[in-house]
Parts: C-alpha cells; sequence; structure tokens
C-alpha cells in the first residue's frame, strides 16, 4: 500500500521529542515494517529524514513558501502586529505546497493519511480529486484547545476547516473514546469513527526486562516524562511533590519534558525550597527516554479535572514498556485500560493528596509496585506500535474496499 502519511502542523517535528513527534515517528516506522511504501509530507522536517525509514517531503522547503515566511514576518513587525494571524495565515497557504507536493508524488498514493493540524485542507481535497480514502487522525479537540490554552484569531476559519475534514474523510480515527462525540458533534458520520490509541515501541519493552530493580532506599524518584502544559496537571504533581517532600527527605522530583509551564515550574520549586530535591531534565533526544525512565521508582499522570477527557496518554504506555509503576488520575479511559490496584494506582483527578498518599504506599510496598508494574507491562505488550500500525492498515483497506465499490 502507497501511503501519503500528512502532518502539516508546524509544531510537530517527526524528529522531535514531544508526544505528537513520537505518535508520527512510532506510528509510520510500523508502518513501513509492515511492508507500506509511506511518504511523510511535514510541515516541520529539519532532521526528520534521519529518523524516518522513508521518503520526507519538507513543505516549508517550497521556495514560495519561504519567501512568503519573510515576508510576513516583516510586515507583521513593520506595523507592530504581535497577533497569531500572520502565522494562522501562512497554515492557511501551505496547502498551496501540499498540493503541488501530494501532485507530484510518484507513483501516486493509494491512501491519505493525515494528522489533523488546524489549517490543512489540501490532503482531503487531493484524495477527493483522485478517488482515493481520506484516513484522518484526531488526537484532540484542536479548535477548542487553541482557543481556550493559546490563541485563535481565525476562530470561524479554523472552526469551518475541522468540520470540513471530519465531514469529508472516509475514516476518522480519534485516539481516546473521549474524542468519539466530539467527531460526531463537528461533522464524523457515526460509522466512519475509529478509536485507535496510542502505542508502545518494542524496543522499549526489549530494553526492559520488567524485573524489579534494585533501588536506593535513601531515594525514591517520583517522575513525569511529558510536555509541561496546563492541561497535563503540573500543578497537581507540584503540590503533591511539596506534600512528599514534607514527609520524607528521601523523595526527588524528575521531570523529563519541557514546555511553556516550565517557567513557572522552576519558579514554584525554588520558592518552595524543592529545587535541590527536583530534577528537570528539558527535552531529551528519544533514544534518551529509556534511561530517564530507568531512574523513576514511580511514574505519574496527575491529569486536573477537566470539562472532558480525551488524551490516549503516552506517557502511560511508556512507564509501563519500562517497568515503572503508574500512579494516575481516574479520567477518561485510565480506568479500563490499566485497572486501579491491578495495573495502576488510580486517583480523584486534581488531587494533589491522594498523588501523594499513593505514592508514599508504592514506596512503603515494594510488592505491590512490582505487581503494578509487571500487569501494566503485560497490557503494555497488546498495544505496541505494530499492534497499532496493523490497526490503521486493516481501516485503510476497508476504506479503499468501500471507495472501489462506489465506483
Amino acid at each position: 500500500m502507497r501511503i501519503a502519511y500528512i502532518c502539516a502542523d508546524r509544531g510537530v517535528n517527526p524528529a522531535g521529542s514531544g508526544g505528537s513527534a513520537t505518535h508520527v515517528r512510532e506510528l509510520v516506522r510500523a508502518l513501513v515494517a509492515r511492508g507500506h511504501e509511506v511518504t511523510v509530507f511535514a510541515a516541520a522536517a529539519e532532521g526528520a529524514a534521519s529518523v524516518l525509514p522513508c521518503e520526507v517531503v519538507d513543505l516549508q522547503a517550497d521556495r514560495s513558501m519561504a519567501e512568503l515566511h519573510t515576508r510576513l514576518q516583516r510586515a507583521a513587525r513593520a506595523i507592530g502586529d504581535s497577533s497569531r494571524a500572520p502565522k494562522e495565515i501562512q497554515g492557511l497557504l501551505l496547502n498551496d505546497a501540499l498540493a503541488s507536493a501530494l501532485s507530484n508524488m510518484s507513483p501516486p498514493a493509494d491512501v491519505v493519511y493525515e494528522r489533523q493540524s488546524l489549517w490543512s485542507v489540501a490532503g482531503l481535497g487531493h484524495a477527493t480529486r483522485r478517488g482515493i480514502p481520506h484516513l484522518l487522525e484526531v488526537n484532540a479537540p484542536l479548535v477548542e484547545q487553541q482557543k481556550d490554552y493559546r490563541e485563535l484569531e481565525l476562530l470561524s476559519a479554523a472552526a469551518g476547516i475541522e468540520g470540513l475534514l471530519l465531514a469529508g474523510s472516509d475514516r476518522v480515527l480519534v485516539t481516546s473514546p473521549g474524542l468519539v462525540d466530539y467527531a460526531r458533534m463537528h461533522g464524523a458520520s457515526r460509522r466512519d469513527v475509529r478509536v485507535v490509541p496510542c502505542g508502545v515501541s518494542a524496543s522499549l519493552l526489549e530494553q526492559s526486562s520488567g524485573e524489579a530493580r534494585p533501588r536506593d532506599p535513601s531515594r525514591f524518584v517520583v517522575g513525569f516524562l511529558g510536555s509541561l502544559k496546563p492541561w497535563h496537571g503540573i500543578d497537581v504533581l507540584l503540590r503533591a511533590f511539596r506534600k512528599l517532600h514534607a514527609a520524607d527527605f528521601c523523595y526527588r522530583l524528575l521531570i523529563v519534558g519541557d514546555g511553556p509551564e516550565r517557567e513557572g515550574v522552576e519558579r514554584y520549586l525554588r520558592t518552595n525550597g524543592l529545587d535541590a530535591f527536583s530534577e528537570l531534565t528539558g527535552n531529551v533526544d528519544p533514544s534518551e527516554v529509556p534511561a530517564q525512565l530507568a531512574r523513576m521508582d514511580a511514574g505519574v499522570a496527575p491529569y486536573p479535572e477537566l470539562p472532558s477527557f480525551y488524551f490516549s496518554p503516552l506517557k502511560l504506555w511508556e512507564y509501563a514498556g519500562a517497568g515503572v509503576p503508574i500512579v494516575a488520575s481516574d479520567s477518561g479511559d485510565l480506568p479500563r485500560l490499566f485497572p486501579h490496584r491491578e495495573a495502576a494506582l488510580l486517583h480523584p483527578a486534581g488531587s494533589a493528596s491522594k498523588l501523594a498518599a499513593q505514592v508514599i504506599k508504592l514506596r512503603e510496598d515494594p510488592s505491590l509496585a512490582a505487581r503494578l508494574a509487571r500487569r501494566a507491562r503485560q497490557i503494555a505488550r497488546a498495544h505496541t506500535w505494530d499492534r497499532i500500525a496493523a490497526r490503521v492498515e486493516r481501516i485503510a483497506t476497508d476504506a479503499m474496499r468501500d471507495k472501489a465499490a462506489r465506483h
């Protein structure tokens, strides 16, 4: 199968270190390993060709796009425009480069697989013109997320594009059950929505034996892997760590990742005298993640109370694959994936005191920690990226069959 894989989000580089980058990179690798011919069309592609086993087309390398970027920045500075409008317009105009690149793909694609981004519509247009399936991967309620947590100048345009994509795609692949209703409410057909969660790298499973590791009794490392964004519950984690430190100086905090909340995190740790007991690594190369996970005695996912929970947390799969005991909020689908006291310790979302109490429980009961880690690892083995790619393969084949039947 020839797959045109589109990632037109300029904030997601397949060579990057965040969860979104990992998702793109691992799914593409798994599809190629299954024998598919994949071409990646990326809006942020620096270094991507060195980490992906396939052709990578850099959409922003288009000469006219580079000139446009320069002129938009220059014009915005000249009139003192600090809004996001110029960047949003550039995202819209990137469709021209994408349409051109897709039309030049040789041999042409059998299916278009697109990671949803705010402004990208050329992939759907190309698939429609060629009569091939368009599969849309939805990882978040993008328009709502951008509006609530960042800035969104062209709100009506973004909402219109989202509705067009959801209604026009042959299959909509959401990463969690929490996104099913959102997709349907915004245009997706009930019969075309599929749940395809994140996975775990087989190499991570291979690198970790899953056996209980010897630990320094004078230190217990509470680890967080992921981006520092407000919806990831960093404030809950900090309040919990303050309680842990007050209970015993043995606790250490290890944060592996970076993001917009970092300055606030550092300020909180400094103000509360916790900086000497904490480490923020910033972004690390993906190859370094297993070593960072090996330093953790507990891996946390401290989500706050949210109006809706739509995440398929990559961090949980990586904790599980590496044999790190999990402490997480009981949000969304997490209790089904990692049952409480069977594969993780779960607590009410937003509760720093419960999070702290569960970390203490893991430290005081090593046998419980080992049992939870073993079960979580067994669950992870059923969610490798190869299995996720096989699911995508079946969905694409089914969509191609439907398309052929209509013609």
